[in-house]
């Protein structure tokens, strides 16, 4: 049952039960207050009826043989023709202008001085007696007069007919009035249904538009916020798949040029006579391939590391970090006669020193590749607002606009076959960015095709807040 048909139900059977109960109460107040008006116009009727008798009554010494002429006198001379006269002497009914007997209970058990009532039904009508008892001459008076109420009970019958009727077409107006509200009130959740349905089939971008201020609205709002975020991490696990696919499918390219040069070489000189030179120069290229696999394993080694490993922080100070750095490159520096630059300030950062070097080094390794005999590649490290910013500026062929949105992914390479003459294998500046970005730093380039390429690694100077452990 849909939600609306639920609370209209609920509505209509609390409606029903709570003007059903006001209406009965209603029709039974107006019943008794009728019916204790007649009763009380019998009681009256009683008292008068009964002074008249007891007057007439007066001066006859033999009461008995009086009574029915006095009962006679009463009723012709008293406007009572809708109202019958009992009157029961010593027991006896002496005297009635009614067609039925009186019930023999209202003189039977009266009390002297009091009056009774009693309801009783003849022929499908409501009948009223209302009695009195004295004593006179020694023995029991008993007035009685009867009067026909069942107009009160027939006023109670068409209230009740009357209120059924008015009942069902206030039920029936009120359901269709509820009807229209409670399908306002849950068109929005109907809204949120659907939307929630095409979300589950692969629509993430559906969303629902619904703008109302109260609790449906701040459903609608929570269930866009949680949809963006759950379509957010959808496209970041695509997204991580496919760069995983990528780096798999360019690991294994990458392991595959110089695999099959070291096999080609390698099956050349076991199964050919070769000249001495020739196979110096065979052995030559067996090494070169083997030393850039060797690169290609440390390099994606730290490169995992980085991402599966928490960094541990230490005081770092940054001259004694680049005096090492330059020691590391100086002879590749020179082998390319190309010039290092450095001029670092003095300052302490917080990270772990192997990493930081690894990463410098690359980058320092990059300029050198990029750049020509003679040029010159500079270091600058110097303190910034609440940063230690590292520029590693070259003046080679730069990076044209296109390369440079993708340099930094896994084995991505401008220049090909001069990187891998190089012995690169395009996770430098992958690895770079990784350990940077596991110092809560951050990787900038800029780079002008024909000009040069300046990166800047920005460090925090203050260690991350350790975390407490409960």
């Amino acid at each position: 049952m849909k939600f609306r048909y639920k609370v209209l139900l609920i509505n209509m059977i609390v409606l029903s039960i709570g003007i059903g109960t006001l209406g009965f109460f209603m029709i039974h107040k107006n019943f008794n207050l009728a019916l204790n008006s007649q009763i009380k116009i019998s009681i009256e009727e009683n008292n008068l009826i009964q002074s008249v008798i007891e007057y007439e009554s007066l001066g006859y010494d033999n009461l008995s043989s009086n009574l029915a002429t006095v009962g006679e006198k009463v009723t012709s001379s008293m406007y009572v023709n809708e109202t019958s006269i009992y009157i029961v002497y010593g027991g006896k009914e002496l005297f009635s202008n009614a067609e039925t007997s009186c019930p023999s209970s209202l003189w039977e058990n009266a009390e002297f001085g009091r009056k009774n009532y009693i309801i009783v039904e003849e022929d499908g009508r409501k009948y009223i007696y209302a009695s009195s008892c004295n004593e006179v001459l020694g023995k029991n008076l008993n007035i009685i007069n009867k009067r026909d109420i069942t107009s009160v009970y027939e006023l109670m019958e068409n209230q009740k007919r009357h209120y059924i009727v008015l009942l069902i077409i206030v039920l029936f107006v009120c359901s269709l009035f509820m009807y229209l509200i409670s399908f306002l009130l849950t068109r929005p959740l109907e809204k949120l249904s659907k939307v929630s349905e095409s979300f589950s089939k692969g629509d993430y971008d559906a969303r629902a538009h619904i703008t109302s201020s109260d609790e449906v609205g701040e459903l609608a709002y929570t269930y866009n916020n949680m949809a963006s975020a759950v379509s957010n991490h959808i496209e970041e696990l695509q997204n991580m798949v496919t760069r995983q696919e990528q780096f798999v499918a360019d690991f294994t390219h990458e392991i595959k040029t110089p695999m099959t040069s070291i096999i080609g070489y390698s099956d050349t000189i076991r199964s050919l006579n070769l000249p001495r030179e020739e196979q110096i120069m065979a052995a030559s290229y067996i090494f070169n391939e083997g030393k850039r696999l060797e690169a290609m394993s440390m390099k994606l080694f730290e490169f995992i590391y980085t991402k599966h490993h928490q960094v541990s922080f230490e005081a770092i100070n940054t001259k004694s970090l680049a005096y090492a750095i330059s020691e590391s490159v100086k002879p590749a520096y020179e082998k390319a006669k190309i010039s290092l630059e450095i001029t670092v300030d003095s300052q302490t950062v917080y990270g772990d020193k192997d990493l930081l070097t690894s990463a410098l080094i690359n980058l320092l390794d990059n300029g050198r590749k990029a750049s020509q005999k003679e040029d010159k590649v500079i270091l600058k490290g110097a303190l910034q607002d609440d940063s230690y910013i590292f520029t590693i500026q070259d003046f080679g062929i730069g990076i044209s606009k296109e390369h440079l949105e993708k340099i930094c992914d896994e084995f991505y390479m401008v220049n090909k076959s001069r990187s891998r003459k190089e012995g690169g294998a395009g996770l430098g500046l992958s690895l770079a960015q990784q350990i940077i970005k596991a110092h809560n730093g951050e990787l900038l380039i800029t780079s002008t095709f024909g000009e040069g390429t300046t990166i800047s690694v920005v460090l925090p100077l203050n260690p991350p807040e350790k975390k407490e452990v409960d």
